[in-house]
């Protein structure tokens, strides 16, 4: 089993992305794992994408990003063909609030086993929840071009909240601890090996 792991870059003034530093610590643990660091940016980050997608077939895609504002890790069960942002991304591009691919669903499900994973996660006392929003920025982008030109790759976009180390003195944001953020994924990784 080959799983395809990727994370994006700091964005939006941050220092950290939590994602990357999952996917970095990811990238010395198992054989089977593959991992790739993508821009916070619109067309790129899919383009980036596709070509490891298309070079190594893996069995799983598992994108992660970071949702300011949540208190918990989301595994996100659809995209939407929809983007609608006031912040460009890291290349300066904020494309007009419309459909990301004319004439294509108004939506995309993932085929990965969200309900399974959901639930053996929920077991182990996890902080995690399934969300149906992915929000309308580069991560919905990026997980809806997958599932578009992918239909059949079990892909899943999770949005993991900001980390502790990102919260400046007084900031009522929610936060996790890095640990408890990674060991969410790690366990998810684990629980696949089991459904084979």
């Amino acid at each position: 089993m080959d799983i395809l792991i990727s994370g994006f870059k700091p964005f939006l003034g941050e220092t950290i992305n939590p994602s990357e530093k999952i996917v970095q610590k990811l990238s010395t643990s198992q054989e089977n794992i593959r991992t790739i660091t993508l821009p916070v940016e619109f067309e790129n980050a899919f383009e980036i994408l596709k070509i490891e997608i298309i070079k190594n077939h893996p069995d799983y895609l598992i994108m992660l990003g970071q949702a300011s504002g949540r208190s918990v890790v989301s595994l996100e069960r659809i995209a939407l063909n929809w983007v609608q942002t006031h912040h460009p991304d890291e290349k300066g591009a904020m494309p007009p609030t419309g459909s990301i691919q004319e004439g294509a669903p108004l939506a995309r499900m993932s085929k990965f086993p969200i309900d399974s994973i959901f639930e053996d996660l929920k077991g182990l006392g996890l902080p995690v929840e399934i969300s149906f929003s992915a929000g309308a920025y580069v991560c919905n982008d990026l997980y809806f071009r997958v599932l578009q030109e992918f239909p059949k790759l079990k892909a899943i976009f999770i949005h993991v909240p900001l980390i502790r180390e990102q919260l400046k003195e007084n900031d009522p944001r929610p936060a996790l601890q890095f640990s408890q953020a990674f060991q969410v994924i790690q366990s998810a990784i684990q629980l696949l090996s089991k459904l084979r």
